[in-house]
């Protein structure tokens, strides 16, 4: 096996016996130890009955044999994952049309991909084949390696990751099965071969959509195709709407992958329809309605944005944008698509114009915050938009409609009471009298109350049943889902302490520090509480706890922004099924929703915050168990504009898988996409080169011979993360990955590229690492290159702050690049608009130009000094100590690594100062000026003329000023 991967094999792989995967040739297909010792076995007897051409023949048939063997034992594992009953209809589907053959199998959000991949996981999991799976992150991983070992499943797959050594990486490969490989890793292990590409059975492909023709998963696919043909593609996306930006965008995605063929499963395909109506849950919708308030401030938020939409169109009519309006504001994809449009274009904006897009940004979130947050945290998110910076940059703080919204959001909390601040209080001199504080109730709470007794009447009344022979299989939940953490939190605050307890604390929380600390008292429902733990207070609900479930958590930890805690998230009322709160916007775990459905088997859900996405996980769940019914309840606020939201969502979305249907129906694929021969043009390699010149005569009529070896360059691990290296290995270029200290891509043995984007540029010259990378490159390379390269999606521009912090301007960052120049004279700029310039400009430059030495590049070390000081010196401390007699740039990190602080420094001897410089000199200097007097020196005093000279003090006459210094004219 190590020949064919084109290593040597070491000393453990002969001594011990083969376990990883062997390729059949022909096939593509990996064949078993025992088949391989089949093999052999039939080989062997061959010849010696029937002579060599007796063995040949018995070979290939213990080949064809084993093939067989694999293709059966994965046709034994289909069947058992389709006969287990662990799939549903339209999935059983998916899972065979991906089987029989390659392609890009699109679905709509909430359909179970994870199910579904979990699936084709199962049926490779097997030491006899390898299977690599790529662009998933750690909970897709985790997530399917828990299913899979619930099942039973072995073994199971494993992950490669940065920790897995190189040496460890290649036995990894050649045990088999199905491995996670981040697109980096996998990428640089196919380059060197470590990874053996014509053993692997296939690549599953997850999030398809991001694969576009710089991504390091296209570099992945072509390099696999250009070594592998036989082997399987199969490509999953659960966003539709990603295909539908740009032109032929489900065209290009499935080029890079390889595939001709699309299969696309909407919501309203005829076999998910049917399946998920045959045992749907029990779905009781609520209708709510917005208080007054409420509806006035939605009115006025939504004004508000057309009035900033139109404003925008007229600004900016070349940019026709028609289709910007309130409906596309409320769209989940609104931030996408912004930044899409105006990004390009963001330098040629006027400032007016970009206040509108982060005004419609604002209005956005407030409105959806709207039927989300209570009246406290809703008037803090407007108070902290009534300023007078906003009432001067923004157009819509100063119009009726905005005054409106903050009139009315103060209402909700207040009331008709005026209140004062602090600093108000303090200058009448005198203090009103407190008032009660009675905010206005959100409208989802009552109805939530509502729906729990209703839950806990049923629930009371069939233990209360004596007819039933046995008790239910599970025990009786309640699974509330909201929108994220602190939407949770608030409602556990309702459940636990009351409306007007929880609306106390979130006044508490989030407005209470602005007023006087007596200003407002509680009403007399929150006054009353308790004080001894023994007693109960009665709850909204009718039901009875104790202060110890009313909430112990810290308030700070309440106001948002902690870990989800189990026991945060767990309700236990008396006489009450267990409440479950779960928010469906967990960043650390987004199948925490399935998790809890699988687990916990709820017989009730509580949809508190509608999405589409875990309403369809909802009855995805309901018709994989159909013994245990389920009954949701929705809350939504009708004719509103979260009703609106969500309908949007739903057009958006159908939208989208009208428009695939459409293109595959016109979609012209050649034969030749998926690479499997020679005829596939994406699998050429180099730019387009004109065609070749005639013979010369003045090379005798001969033409110029081929190169021997297509031209290499030697790149920086680090630089994998990049979309370079996929370009210029795209533009004919050999890629020799390693680990190198000085430059980012050795083009020739002269010329060394330093690689840089636009915020490592910025932040290398603020902290000075640039100029250390400079001097490195310098001496070592008689040709440094600069290269800075911008997004492509981005303006190719430094002026303005767009891509500048507060605390820097692009004066400073010019002014900093024309010090590096004139440092390092020979360091050459190079400025590039986007990565595919960066890869057409170093293709030039390695044009008839030598091969860099591997060997050579690393042994080009840096200082490590440098480096580690870099990390660990405070930039000031630097700066200063830099700027003392004595010294110099080669010096300075050797004395900082030598000190904590600058009193170590002064604490210094002038012997070991001259240790650490390397120079009496300089050290003379520096304990000079550490501990010399201020004051002058008195007259006929010779201690000044033992000190050295320096450059700027040694003579006065006109050879030692500088060059650029100029005198003053004498008079």
């Amino acid at each position: 096996m190590s020949d064919q991967v084109g290593d040597p094999p070491s000393a453990a792989d002969s001594e011990q016996p083969a376990s990883g995967p062997v390729s059949a040739p022909g096939t593509g297909q990996t064949e078993t130890n025992g088949a391989a010792g089949t093999a052999e076995t039939a080989a062997g007897a061959a010849e010696a009955e029937e002579g060599t051409e007796g063995a040949a023949k018995g070979g290939e048939t213990a080949e064809e044999a084993a093939a067989g063997a694999v293709a059966a034992a994965i046709s034994e594992r289909v069947q058992a994952t389709v006969t287990s009953g662990a799939l549903l209809s339209y999935e059983t589907q998916m899972l065979l049309e991906l089987l029989a053959e390659d392609g890009l199998l699109v679905s709509a959000r909430g359909l179970g991909l994870e199910r579904l991949v979990t699936a084709l996981v199962r049926v490779h999991c097997d030491p006899g084949q390898l299977v690599l799976v790529m662009g998933t992150g750690r909970p897709e991983e985790e997530y399917i390696v828990e299913r899979l070992a619930a099942d039973g499943v072995s073994p199971l797959p494993r992950t490669v990751t940065a920790d897995t050594s190189v040496s460890e990486r290649r036995q990894v490969y050649l045990q088999g099965g199905v491995l996670f490989v981040t697109s980096r890793i996998l990428v640089v292990d196919l380059l060197t071969e470590r990874c053996p590409a014509d053993l692997v059975t296939g690549l599953v492909v997850y999030r398809a959509h991001a694969v576009v023709e710089s991504a390091q998963e296209a570099f992945i696919l072509r390099l696999y195709r250009q070594k592998n043909k036989t082997g399987f593609i199969k490509a999953f996306s659960s966003s539709p709407l990603s295909f539908t930006s740009g032109f032929c965008q489900v065209q290009r995605v499935m080029r890079n992958l390889f595939v001709r063929n699309l299969y696309l499963w909407p919501r309203f395909h005829m076999q998910v329809n049917q399946t998920l109506k045959e045992c749907a849950p029990e779905v009781v919708e609520i209708r709510l309605k917005m208080t007054p308030l409420m509806m006035s401030i939605q009115t006025a938020l939504l004004d508000l944005i057309n009035i900033s939409c139109k404003e925008f169109r007229r600004l900016n009519p070349s940019l026709d944008w028609d289709s910007l309006t309130a409906e596309t504001v409320l769209s989940r994809s609104f931030h996408k698509v912004t930044r899409h449009r105006l990004d390009p274009v963001w330098n040629q904006l006027s400032a007016r114009t970009r206040q509108l897009a982060s005004d419609l940004r604002t209005l956005r979130s407030l409105l959806l915050a709207l039927p989300q947050l209570d009246s406290c945290s809703f008037y803090q998110l407007v108070a902290a938009q009534q300023t007078a910076e906003r009432a001067l940059n923004s157009g819509w703080a100063i119009l009726d409609a905005a005054e409106t919204v903050f009139v009315d959001a103060r209402r909700r909390v207040f009331g008709d009471v005026q209140p004062q601040a602090k600093r108000a209080v303090r200058a009448e001199g005198k203090r009103p009298q407190p008032k009660v504080l009675t905010p206005e109730e959100p409208p989802r709470w009552p109805a939530l109350s509502e729906v729990l007794s209703e839950i806990r009447a049923e629930v009371s009344a069939a233990a209360a049943d004596e007819s039933q022979d046995s008790l239910p299989l599970w025990p009786d939940k309640v699974l509330i889902v909201a929108s994220d953490m602190a939407a949770c939190r608030r409602i556990r605050e309702f459940l636990t302490l009351g409306s007007e307890a929880a609306l106390w604390r979130r006044f508490q929380l989030t407005l209470a520090s602005r007023y006087d600390d007596d200003a407002f008292i509680p009403s007399t429902a929150v006054t009353t509480t308790p004080t001894t733990a023994q007693e109960k207070a009665p709850n909204k609900d009718g039901g009875q706890q104790t202060l110890t479930q009313m909430g112990n958590a810290d308030p700070k930890t309440s106001a948002g922004g902690g870990t989800a805690d189990e026991d945060e998230l767990q309700v236990s009322l008396p006489d009450s099924p267990l409440l479950l709160l779960l928010p469906t916007k967990d960043a650390n775990d987004p199948y925490q929703l399935q998790r809890s459905l699988h687990l916990y088997r709820p017989r009730y859900v509580v949809l508190y915050d509608l999405d589409v996405a875990v309403i369809r996980t909802i009855e995805v769940h309901q018709a994989a168990t159909p013994e245990r019914q389920l009954r949701v309840y929705t809350l939504l606020f009708s004719g509103t504009s979260e009703e609106q939201a969500y309908l949007t969502a739903l057009r958006t979305e159908k939208q989208a898988f009208e428009y695939l249907i459409s293109e595959k129906a016109s979609m012209v694929v050649p034969e030749e996409r998926e690479g499997r021969d020679d005829t596939n043009t994406d699998l050429e390699r180099g730019a387009v080169q004109p065609e070749p010149a005639a013979a010369s005569s003045r090379r005798g009529g001969v033409a110029p011979p081929p190169p021997a070896e297509p031209p290499r360059v030697i790149v920086d691990m680090r630089e994998f993360r990049s979309e370079l290296p996929s370009l210029l290995h795209r533009r004919g270029l050999e890629i020799v990955p390693a680990t190198i200290e000085v430059g980012d891509y050795i083009v020739t043995p002269e010329l060394c590229v330093e690689r840089k984007s636009v915020s490592d540029l910025i932040g290398s010259l603020m902290s000075g690492r640039l100029y250390g990378q400079a001097l490195a490159m310098s001496r070592h390379y008689r040709r440094p290159l600069l290269l800075i390269e911008f997004d492509q999606s981005k303006p190719f521009t430094l002026q303005g702050k767009y891509y500048l912090s507060s605390d820097m301007s692009s004066a400073q960052v010019v002014s900093r690049l024309q010090l590096l120049t004139l440092h390092f004279p020979r360091l050459r700029l190079m400025w590039c608009p986007s990565p595919y310039a960066s890869a057409e400009l170093l293709h030039q430059l390695k044009e008839g130009a030598g091969e860099p030495s591997l060997a050579e590049a690393r042994s080009a070390t840096a200082d490590r000094t440098d480096t580690l000081a870099e990390d660990r010196v405070n930039p000031q401390v630097r700066d200063f100590v830099s700027k003392l007699p004595g010294v110099r740039q080669k010096t300075l990190y050797a004395l900082l690594n030598k000190i904590d602080s600058l009193l170590d420094l002064l604490e210094m001897s002038e012997e070991a100062l001259a240790e650490v410089l390397g120079s009496p000199t300089d050290a003379s200097q520096l304990h000079q000026a550490l501990h010399g007097k201020l004051s002058a020196p008195a007259p006929g005093d010779m201690s000044a003329a033992k000190r050295p000279a320096t450059a700027t003090t040694a003579g006065r006459g006109r050879a030692a000023r500088p060059r650029f210094w100029r005198g003053k004219k004498k008079s």
